[in-house]
């Protein structure tokens, strides 16, 4: 009889269908290989060390619901992690991180204007359970709630979410096709974000207003561009609802990969 697997003991088993509105986002356009890579990762995770991006996140939250937009909020936290970095007793991985969270203040600042923020009412989000389509629980962390008020007077409500992560990075690349499919690849997901956005707004039990699709967005900082329902948003719809009932049928047939496995 073989020997059962065990798990490395960093490595976290999610019994349950649960996966990030990120993961889903790539997994609707990944080809199927690497669909179940996503899978896999998703099922069978690692939790990081030192959360990514969270002093950014945290800079750039402040800064955009503060109406002021003080660009000394922004200053301050960058001031704060260039000591950190330089800190002898900063750990490899917190000066890493510390320099990734100014890089990425810095590609919001040089794009503020483009991505066009400031006209929007903005209010810090609250933490949102997750959202359970057809099984699976899907993980959306929006940044934002954004608030607005149509010509007949009616509430209106979206949301916004900030992507940092790097991967894949369009300005990594030497090849200028390699550079736009790279771009096209992170308009691809954050479009299926802004329909989880609105997804997550509609699911709630107590509404701030009438969900306005028209309101959500994604800012992709790495590309400099704020990412808006696109017009084909019903479609995406029905396309997240369909490959959760897939993932859902899928989840306890995804195995271990010798490399998350205990040695020895």
């Amino acid at each position: 009889m073989a020997d059962p697997l065990v798990l490395h003991p960093s490595v976290r088993e999610r019994r349950e269908p649960r996966i990030s509105a990120a993961s889903l986002a790539e997994y609707l356009i990944m080809n199927p290989d690497a669909q179940e890579t996503v899978l896999h990762d998703a099922r069978f995770s690692r939790p990081p060390i030192v959360t990514a991006y969270a002093d950014a996140l945290r800079a750039l939250r402040a800064y955009n619901v503060d109406a002021r937009r003080p660009k000394e909020t922004l200053t301050q936290v960058k001031e704060a992690l260039i000591l950190k970095a330089s800190s002898p007793e900063a750990k490899p991985k917190a000066r890493d991180e510390a320099m990734r969270c100014i890089e990425a203040i810095e590609l919001f600042e040089r794009s503020e204007n483009e991505i066009g923020m400031r006209a929007l009412k903005l209010a810090k989000a609250p933490r949102f359970d997750p959202l359970l389509i057809h099984g699976v629980e899907v993980s959306v962390r929006p940044d934002f709630i954004v608030h607005a008020v149509d010509r007949s007077g009616k509430q209106k409500t979206g949301a916004g979410l900030l992507r940092l992560a790097k991967a894949p990075d369009p300005g990594d690349c030497k090849q200028a096709s390699t550079s736009r499919r790279r771009g096209d690849h992170r308009r691809e997901m954050g479009r299926y974000m802004v329909a989880l956005l609105q997804m997550l707004l509609v699911d709630q039990p107590v509404r701030l207003g009438e969900v306005d699709r028209g309101l959500c967005f994604v800012v992709d900082v790495r590309l400099g561009e704020r990412i808006d329902a696109a017009r084909d948003h019903t479609r995406r719809i029905r396309s997240i609802e369909a490959a959760c009932r897939q993932i859902a049928r899928l989840w306890n047939t995804i195995d271990p990969r010798p490399s998350i496995l205990k040695r020895g």
